[in-house]
């Protein structure tokens, strides 16, 4: 439960959470249990490490890419835009340009509501040409599933960061403070994350 101001967007982990097909269920299994008489609760977590919310380091698509626990912190924190992208449609340049503020945003966030629209191509190269650095989506996938994940090479090739699996729904378009922290996996190619956003400034919802 988030505090006074924060929003939690991280998505609930445990048997329920959905998985990208073809990904490995949770599975939370108890290992020690206090009422059993053991001195204390233990459970075993199974799950794969694009599980809930998530970050994608390059090294999801690109081999010898930045592994997640090589990622810089500054990417992960710091100033954000969500963008209210909730009408149906792709995500387009022109979409995003009508979103985005054009004064070196180098977080956003895409809130879709889960409607009927993923990042286009065009999308991904437009930010990658305004500098951005992290993308974060409300979806399973920043894109839907295809043969080549052409938005993901893109991204990823060119050094962005992505975070799926955000829970936006609490979350007004505007400006916050992000902090989107993935479990430190050693040569991880992602890794589950808990991310918190923070009202920013005057006028932020």
């Amino acid at each position: 439960m988030a505090g006074a101001g924060i929003i939690d967007i991280s998505m609930p982990i445990g048997p329920d959470t959905p998985v990208w097909p073809g990904d490995p269920p949770v599975v939370v299994e108890p290992v020690a249990r206090v009422a059993a008489g053991d001195p204390a609760d233990v459970s075993r977590l199974t799950l794969g490490t694009h599980t809930g919310t998530h970050v994608d380091p390059p090294a999801h698509f690109l081999a010898g890419g930045a592994t997640v626990d090589a990622l810089p912190l500054d990417v992960l924190v710091g100033p954000a835009v969500v963008a209210d992208l909730t009408a149906a449609g792709p995500i387009d340049a022109a979409r995003l340009a009508a979103q985005v503020p054009g004064d070196g945003t180098s977080r956003v966030l895409l809130k879709t509501g889960a409607a009927d629209g993923a990042l286009t191509p065009e999308g991904a190269a437009w930010l990658v040409e305004r500098g951005v650095r992290l993308v974060g989506a409300d979806t399973l996938s920043i894109e839907p599933e295809t043969r080549d994940y052409p938005v993901h090479r893109i991204l990823l090739g060119a050094g962005v960061v992505i975070v799926e699996g955000l829970d936006l729904s609490a979350a007004a378009a505007g400006r916050y403070q992000l902090l989107c922290l993935p479990l430190r996996i050693s040569g991880g190619d992602g890794a589950p994350a808990r991310a918190v956003l923070i009202p920013d400034g005057p006028g932020a919802p």
